[in-house]
């Protein structure tokens, strides 16, 4: 093959060091969400992005009103860039669950990330059986004299009996009114939940921040005074909280507005958790909750 000549050469390695030097910041701007803006005049604008991630298929999720994507087994969250700063409304919804609302700020050169959640209109409540009928291998909540005690009930009353009442294993820690988590430390104050960031600031949840501002404490306050509390199972940014009208479910997230769901509506409810399960008591009953 007969070999470039010294003009051909020259050529084509001032075509690619033109290349080099335009495409280069063009890729550097790209990377830190800087777009050509072709509308009336040509100019360079910052742009964001939004991250919302589910815990179920079957969802929709909305960005202004507008379908952007409905999750699967596979795909559980979305990631939208090029938007131009500004808020946007996120919406979650599925069918027979209430559905999960933010307001979200995106900011330049960020991606703005929230962690939704969905609760049932109608959670599935299973009642754990107070007795046995050991002759014909049923479980009942009647008393008679020939029925055997549940060993499960029995297990699971225990924990709803007031603290004073409660036999503490030798080595086990008391219940205490104030919880931590993984760096999370909430107390209960007047019935308000104070939520302070004890970890790394390095590791701080999103939640905590506006753009590269964050805050040290969020409080979750409801209209009805917040008696007790726990973690959601399988979730650090969500909370169970019984309140004088029921139990509810309350994201730690304050960015507006701070989404709070029903469980169970009413006077009387208590609920523990138990081995990764919810359950509830009311009227001396106890029943396993599916939300």
């Amino acid at each position: 093959m007969k070999p470039l000549s010294k003009t051909k050469r020259r050529g084509y390695l001032i075509f690619f060091a033109i290349v080099f030097l335009i495409g280069t910041p063009l890729f550097i701007l790209d990377a830190k969400g800087y777009r050509l803006n072709w509308s009336g005049v040509l100019k360079i604008s910052q742009t964001g992005g939004l991250y919302i991630s589910t815990d179920q298929s079957g969802m929709e999720i909305y960005v202004n009103n507008e379908l952007v994507r409905r999750t699967s087994i596979v795909q559980k969250s979305i990631y939208v860039s090029d938007l131009k700063p500004a808020l946007y409304e996120i919406r979650v919804a599925k069918e027979g669950m209430h559905p999960w609302n933010k307001m979200l700020e995106v900011f330049p050169e960020i991606v703005t990330e929230a962690r939704s959640f969905l609760v049932r209109s109608k959670p599935l409540l299973v009642e754990v059986p107070r007795y046995f009928d050991a002759q014909r291998g049923i479980a009942t909540s009647s008393a008679r004299s020939d029925y055997v005690k549940n060993p499960e009930f029995e297990a699971l009353n225990i924990l709803f009996l007031p603290p004073a009442v409660k036999t503490i294993p030798i080595g086990k820690a008391t219940t205490s009114p104030d919880k931590t988590l993984i760096g999370l430390l909430i107390k209960n104050e007047a019935g308000k939940l104070l939520v302070t960031w004890a970890g790394s600031k390095d590791s701080i949840p999103n939640y905590f921040c506006e753009s590269d501002v964050c805050k040290s404490m969020i409080t979750i306050s409801t209209a009805s005074r917040i008696l007790s509390f726990d973690f959601f199972p399988g979730r650090d940014d969500l909370l169970l909280l019984q309140l004088e009208n029921g139990i509810y479910v309350s994201e730690i997230d304050d960015r507006s507005p701070q989404n709070v769901m029903p469980i169970v509506s009413g006077l009387g409810y208590d609920f523990k958790v138990k081995d990764g399960r919810i359950y509830i008591k009311k009227d001396g009953k106890i029943y396993l909750v599916s939300v």
